[in-house]
C-alpha cells in the first residue's frame, strides 16, 4: 500500500486500475498528499503492476484475483481511518471507480470520485449516503448516456461527461486528453473543496 502521511486532517483512499499501482497512481498520489490529503493507496493486486500492452492479462487478473467485492476492504479501510481524520474521501479510477462507487452507502465516508468506472452500471440499485462525483468518459464500451440519466435520479449525486475515451487522464495511456484531464481535475477539486 502507499502511504502519503504528514497528518492532515482529511484522507484519500485512491484506487487504481486493472494494472496496478503505476506511474499514473503513484503520480495521482503525490499530487493529492501535496494538496494537503494523507493518502493510502492499497495494492489490490497484491502483485507488480501490469503494463499496458498486458490489458488482457491485467483484467484476467483482476477478475480472477480481485474482483468487485474488493469494496469490503476498502470500507474497512475507510472505517479505521475515520477514527483519525475529519474527512475521508474514496478516488478511483476505472475498476478502482466501480469499487468506490460499491463504497458510497457507507457511513465512514464523506465523499467519493469515481473516474470512468464502467461496471458502475451493474450496481445502480445502490443509493449514495454521501456526496458522489461521477465522471465519465463519452466513448466507453457501453452506453454512456443511459447510465448517466438513471444515475441523475440519485440523491447525492453530481455528473460530468467527458469527450474523451475510457482512461483519458492517464498520461501514460493512448486514450490520454489533456484538455478534457485537465478539466476534469478541476471538477475533481471544485467536488473536493466544497465536501471537505
Amino acid at each position: 500500500m502507499i502511504r502519503r502521511i504528514s497528518n492532515n486532517k482529511n484522507a484519500i483512499i485512491i484506487l487504481h486500475e486493472i494494472y496496478g499501482v503505476n506511474q499514473f497512481i503513484e503520480e495521482i498520489s503525490s499530487e493529492y498528499h501535496m494538496q494537503s490529503f494523507d493518502i493510502f493507496c492499497p495494492n489490490m493486486l497484491r502483485r507488480s503492476c501490469f503494463t499496458y500492452l498486458e490489458s488482457s492479462e491485467a483484467y484476467k487478473f483482476f477478475m480472477d484475483n480481485v474482483g468487485f467485492d474488493f469494496y469490503q476492504e476498502v470500507e474497512n479501510l475507510a472505517t479505521q481511518l475515520k477514527h483519525a481524520y475529519e474527512k475521508v474521501f474514496i478516488m478511483g479510477f476505472s475498476v478502482g471507480a466501480t469499487i468506490a462507487w460499491r463504497c458510497c452507502m457507507n457511513s465512514s465516508c464523506d465523499g467519493i470520485i469515481c473516474c470512468y468506472g464502467s461496471r458502475i452500471r451493474d450496481y445502480l440499485f445502490l443509493q449514495p449516503s454521501c456526496p458522489t462525483f461521477l465522471l465519465f468518459a463519452e466513448q466507453d464500451s457501453f452506453e454512456v448516456g443511459t447510465i448517466i440519466n438513471k444515475l441523475q435520479e440519485k440523491p447525492n449525486v453530481e455528473i460530468y461527461k467527458m469527450q474523451a475515451s475510457h482512461g483519458f487522464m492517464d498520461k501514460y495511456s493512448n486514450d490520454y486528453n489533456q484538455e478534457q484531464m485537465t478539466k476534469s481535475r478541476e471538477y475533481i477539486r471544485d467536488f473536493l473543496n466544497k465536501t471537505k
